[in-house]
């Protein structure tokens, strides 16, 4: 009985799609390209962040005449986007429309055209911006064989599409080369979502936005637990006893106002019940808040496992600690060897508090000087989405 319902749920899935693409044909066929119009979304329209928010941006300010979509699943909350952005809602005709009409498609995660409705018309660029640089866990072509045949039949559609992609360093440019099924334009300039970390006077704006999100007072220390994905969808390696742990920050910050925003990865959305996880004073859910960016920016601490944040998040030059009790037998292998990191790294409970106890801040921002210089070759600067809005204006119509 339940392999007959999954043969219906596939066969009513294959039926949407269809008609889906059928509707894009008649969009198609009644428009044409429009020069100077955008259409963002990011983690599988999900959520206003990443990459594609902070190009936004950028256009808003500077290049005003460009017109700019956004498109999010219904039911997610678009209080956030600006006044300015044009919200259009997951299958719906005025979603078809966009996606047939846009000059520049932009997202920060894998695409297969077929399962969005979109087919790429002559006139269309489309920027596959990623959602990380630096990594840690391997990826795409290098673990092709535990990602499954759908995925990585999906990134070698998305990226025979791609126009663009982007970097932030000669590692991830290589990489990218290497493992992407990829073999178009990069432009290694930055990353977009990291130009925050750039630019002080945007910092104490993006402290009180997450602060009011979540009701901390203004003198808290926070902690930010961002944990990366897990294909079995467990939540098991996520879990950690913040009854212990505080108290250990509380001594570290010397203050009894420490807060701790737990960050599940995205794909966790809708998927996992992860209520338990932040069941405990002064221990709230950062999941659903829509910029990872300005958490990291709020966060006076990362504690992280395998995510590729914790470069993002060090470009602050602020203590970042792995917490992995998988490290041994997590399948997708890394392209570091957790010595040469500069993040400490406990797999217990126990030796997590023995590291926050005995924190050596010093020796941690020479470690981090280095690593960025000598070992991924780091040309972050603070003007990625200047580059890439600049690439825009050159490749209009």
């Amino acid at each position: 009985m339940k392999r007959f319902g999954e043969i219906i749920a596939y066969g009513l899935s294959c039926a949407v799609k269809s008609f889906g693409n059928l509707l894009s044909l008649v969009a198609r066929s009644r428009s044409s390209v429009i020069p100077r119009r955008v259409v963002c979304w990011a983690y599988n329209f999900k959520q206003y962040g990443c990459n594609p928010r902070y190009l936004t941006e950028y256009l808003l300010e500077h290049h005003p005449d460009f017109e700019i979509y956004w498109v999010f699943r219904r039911g997610i909350d678009t209080s956030d986007v600006d006044p300015r952005v044009k919200v259009v809602r997951f299958r719906t005709w005025e979603y078809l429309k966009a996606m047939a009409t846009a000059e520049f498609l932009v997202t920060n995660s894998r695409t297969e055209p077929y399962r969005i409705y979109w087919h790429k018309r002559p006139g269309q660029k489309y920027l596959m911006l990623w959602h990380g640089g630096v990594a840690l866990k391997q990826i795409e072509r290098d673990v092709e064989d535990k990602l499954g045949f759908s995925y990585a039949h999906k990134a070698k559609v998305d990226s025979r599409v791609a126009d663009l992609m982007i970097s932030g360093c000669r590692m991830h440019t290589a990489l990218i080369r290497r493992s992407f099924w990829y073999d178009g334009e990069i432009l290694e300039r930055g990353i977009p979502r990291n130009d925050i970390f750039f630019h002080a006077e945007h910092h104490a704006e993006a402290r009180r936005r997450v602060l009011e999100a979540y009701n901390i007072a203004p003198d808290s220390h926070i902690v930010l637990y961002a944990p990366t994905f897990r294909r079995n969808m467990s939540i098991e390696p996520y879990r950690i006893d913040w009854s212990r742990v505080l108290p250990a920050l509380r001594r570290m910050y010397n203050t009894e106002s420490v807060t701790v925003i737990v960050r599940m990865h995205p794909n966790l959305i809708g998927k996992a019940d992860t209520s338990s996880l932040v069941a405990y004073d002064d221990v709230v859910d950062g999941t659903l808040y829509h910029d990872m960016q300005e958490l990291l920016i709020a966060a006076d601490m990362l504690i992280t496992d395998y995510s590729s944040s914790m470069f993002d998040f060090t470009m602050q030059r602020r203590p970042c600690l792995l917490y992995a009790t998988d490290v041994k037998q997590y399948d997708r292998g890394y392209y570091f060897d957790f010595r040469d990191l500069p993040f400490p790294l406990a797999e217990s409970p126990e030796e997590l508090i023995s590291l926050i106890e005995n924190f050596d801040m010093t020796n941690y921002k020479e470690s981090l000087d280095t690593f960025f210089a000598e070992r991924i070759g780091l040309v972050e600067d603070g003007h990625a989405a200047e580059a890439l809005a600049t690439w825009i204006v050159e490749h209009c119509k």
